[in-house]
């Protein structure tokens, strides 16, 4: 994990949380433009200023090659792509679907603006793994982050007890 890649995109993050009224607590930083296989999703303490979790996180796979293996992100905002969005997002309602607890996102930047009506939510799954598997790569989404069963159990946790929390995903 490139931690100070982590950290500098954090002070930008609570800046952005600072200026518009958000969690200014807690902060998720998804980097796309590393292997998805690496640990890649971070939970941010700007408090601490430090990572308080990093895992695994699946990403859009393309509706060409839907849920095959890609190791590097291509991004869009367009419907049907299957494909992950960068920009900031608040992490919305929770609610309990088909890969059981799941979070709604509404895209705060023209570049995922569509999260919502796409259906792009935050969700654990099983294929996704906890641990990284470098240089292999996870399993792919529709565009969705997805983490482990049990990384989704860890970030409900912090879900329930925080709230307003942005997640910035970039490449």
């Amino acid at each position: 994990m490139k931690i100070e890649r982590f950290r500098q995109h954090a002070a930008l993050l609570q800046d952005y949380c600072r200026k518009h009224g958000y969690n200014q607590k807690i902060g998720v930083l998804w980097d796309l433009s590393l292997h998805s296989g690496r640990r890649r999703f971070v939970v941010w303490n700007f408090e601490q200023d430090r990572a308080e979790y990093a895992f695994v996180a699946s990403h859009g796979s393309g509706s060409k090659r839907s849920l095959k293996r890609s190791a590097y992100a291509t991004v869009s905002n367009e419907p049907d792509s299957h494909l992950s969005s960068v920009g900031h997002a608040l992490i919305a309602e929770r609610y309990v679907g088909r890969y059981g607890i799941a979070y709604r996102l509404d895209g705060l930047d023209t570049t995922n603006s569509a999260l919502r009506p796409r259906c792009v939510v935050l969700h654990g799954w099983e294929h996704t793994p906890m641990h990284p598997l470098w240089p292999l790569p996870t399993a792919g989404s529709w565009g969705c982050p997805v983490l482990s069963t049990h990384a989704m159990h860890i970030i409900d946790t912090i879900l329930q007890q925080e709230h307003s929390i942005i997640l910035w995903a970039y490449k």
